[in-house]
């Protein structure tokens, strides 16, 4: 019995952090066409854990649907060959997307809410007018901005995108039930992965990236999570929470990347599918982690400043109060911060439980692409 889709309209739930209005119709509009147009060009871009090619995306525009464009492709670009660390030990091989703008505030104009908030602040930035920011950013978003396009080349991972493409594209697709909503089948499977929290919570932070630990888990996870069917995740009288909304979101932007992963996998040496997954956990979950890095800095989260760093080292013996002060820091919706938002190698050492839940997410991917395509 095939699947029933499941569309739904979830950017219509965000509001603003300092008043709590909801935003403007047209920029949700924004969203939700370039989320569409995003993903549609994208759908082929994939590399092999040991390449060392990026994508390059220049965004020719600086006009509102253009920087939703720039949001999306932040959102939606993260790939398994992307390295923490120095440059010139090796390639980090950030997507790198240029903006080709006159606008003399443009920083300011991309850390709007609706746009990139607080990305710019953490990720390797680079103005035509000032000298390059985060050099050393563990974040794999690099952010150019030029003023006049940079010219073509034989780049196979290279898209230029003008506001022309993205109209013309909505034009043709408008009509389509799948521009101005979501269907949110892949997002609600994944969501399900919380509810097996114990039997995760229970494995031991060591050999986090070894497939068998989980086992367990993806059985459950398959014959009782995948089973029941999939219903609509935003209703009216559960999003009033901001943060409990920005919870539910991060679950589509992470199920949006779910092809690319497939086909980054695909692109290995082997005919073993499962396995390829398996061995690649750990390239798959350092890649999960910058993913989300990115959609918490577009959504307004921080990572911990000084003070509160201090205030939870403070803790370190109190395993119940530190986690309450880190659910507090998450839940501040005018200004929330995670614990989480650091470097892959120093989350292993913060708060390595965490790792294990993107490590079983990996593994669970294809049982979530293969039951939504039943």
């Amino acid at each position: 019995m095939s699947i029933q889709i499941v569309r739904e309209k979830p950017f219509e739930f965000l509001t603003r952090k300092e008043t709590g209005e909801k935003f403007e119709e047209d920029i949700v509009k924004n969203w939700y066409i370039a989320r569409a147009f995003v993903i549609d060009k994208l759908r082929n871009e994939a590399f092999r854990p040991d390449s060392n090619e990026h994508l390059h995306v220049v965004v020719m525009g600086d006009d509102p649907r253009m920087l939703s464009v720039v949001r999306q492709v932040a959102l939606s670009a993260h790939y398994i060959n992307f390295h923490e660390g120095n440059n010139e030990e090796l390639p980090c091989n950030r997507t790198v997307i240029t903006i080709v703008s006159t606008l003399p505030n443009i920083k300011e104009e991309l850390q709007r809410e609706e746009y990139l908030c607080n990305l710019p602040k953490f990720c390797k930035y680079i103005d035509k007018n000032s000298e390059v920011e985060n050099t050393q950013s563990f974040v794999d978003i690099e952010i150019h901005v030029v003023e006049e396009c940079p010219p073509k080349n034989e780049n196979k991972h290279e898209y230029f995108f003008s506001k022309e493409d993205v109209d013309t594209f909505f034009d043709q697709k408008q009509y389509d039930n799948d521009i101005l909503c979501i269907d949110t089948r892949k997002a609600e499977y994944a969501s399900r992965m919380y509810d097996l929290g114990a039997i995760i919570d229970n494995l031991p932070a060591e050999d986090i990236h070894c497939a068998k630990r989980y086992n367990m888990a993806l059985d459950v996870f398959q014959n009782e999570s995948l089973k029941r069917i999939p219903k609509p995740m935003f209703k009216e009288s559960s999003c009033t929470d901001l943060c409990k909304v920005k919870e539910m979101l991060s679950n589509i932007f992470c199920a949006d990347c779910f092809e690319s992963r497939r086909k980054s996998i695909q692109l290995c040496s082997g005919t073993d599918e499962k396995r390829l997954w398996e061995t690649n956990n750990e390239a798959l979950s350092r890649s999960e982690h910058a993913r989300w890095i990115v959609e918490k800095l577009i959504m307004g989260y921080s990572p911990l400043n000084d003070e509160q760093r201090y205030k939870d080292e403070c803790l370190f013996y109190d395993k119940i109060k530190k986690t309450q002060y880190r659910h507090s820091l998450k839940k501040n919706s005018k200004n929330p911060a995670h614990i989480d938002l650091c470097s892959y190698a120093d989350l292993r050492r913060i708060n390595p439980d965490d790792l294990k839940f993107d490590s079983f997410l990996m593994l669970a991917i294809p049982k979530i692409l293969d039951k939504v395509k039943e």
